[in-house]
């Protein structure tokens, strides 16, 4: 028996430390025409003193590996539905997609989001998971920009990484400035990889806040398929928390 489970123990030993040495090289791969399901929940809590303020918003969205070149890779995101809901001070504000004629905000922001339902966003990223440009974003209103696409992926370094390394990278926001991340290999498994990071928001050489969250990765292609990033903000007036959640 004791044999037994000192062979047992020894075996898991054995697995564990090459786990932890088994190292991988983060590169998307393609997976071309074949659709992925995605729901984004973001939350903004805005604290200034007296008045408050709490925007909720759900997308749901499909994406599409629908291009490839030796370089670079292009998806292309079909949104279908959107819920908004507002709550500034006494009053609430709610916005649905499928249901856009319910009041007055609601025609009106509609108006500013209509061609995201008609006609797909289309992100090109290099094979280390960078997003080097966005294409089809509606013009000329605040809800959506290109820094959601690229803060909302990982950058890979170049080289191959076993779990417990870190790697480091910069995304420049033209809304909150420079962010400064560090991202380190959590796990790597056949369910998926795990990724973390923490970082901080610059402004003029001073940190603003901080963003800190996990990565999930698909396996096959690298690819996000899941992701909880958090983002505060403060200053002498105000703080601003910021949850992202993709499923």
């Amino acid at each position: 028996m004791i044999k037994t489970l000192s062979a047992a123990l020894l075996t898991f030993f054995i697995i564990s430390i090459s786990v932890a040495q088994q190292k991988i090289l983060l590169k998307l791969k393609p997976d071309l025409n074949n659709p992925v399901p995605q729901k984004v929940h973001m939350t903004i809590d805005v604290n200034a003193g007296s008045e408050s303020s709490i925007i909720e918003a759900t997308t749901i969205s499909t994406t599409t590996n629908t291009a490839v070149t030796d370089s670079t890779l292009t998806y292309s995101t079909k949104y279908t539905e959107m819920l908004l809901e507002m709550n500034v001070g006494m009053m609430t504000i709610n916005y649905d997609s499928k249901h856009p004629d319910t009041n007055e905000f609601s025609k009106q922001i509609h108006e500013k989001l209509k061609t995201l339902f008609e006609k797909p966003v289309v992100s090109i990223m290099n094979l280390n998971g960078k997003v080097t440009a966005v294409e089809n974003l509606p013009e000329g209103n605040g809800f959506f920009d290109p820094n959601f696409f690229k803060e909302a992926s990982v950058e890979y370094p170049n080289y191959a990484l076993k779990v417990g390394d870190q790697w480091k990278a910069t995304n420049n926001n033209e809304n909150l400035g420079q962010i400064e991340q560090t991202y380190t290999l959590k796990s790597i498994a056949p369910e998926g990889i795990l990724i973390h990071c923490e970082g901080n928001i610059m402004a003029e050489g001073k940190s603003i806040g901080t963003v800190a969250g996990q990565y999930f990765l698909s396996p096959k292609t690298h690819y996000l398929q899941s992701a909880t990033i958090e983002s505060k903000i403060k200053n002498d007036t105000f703080d601003v928390t910021t949850t992202l959640v993709i499923q």
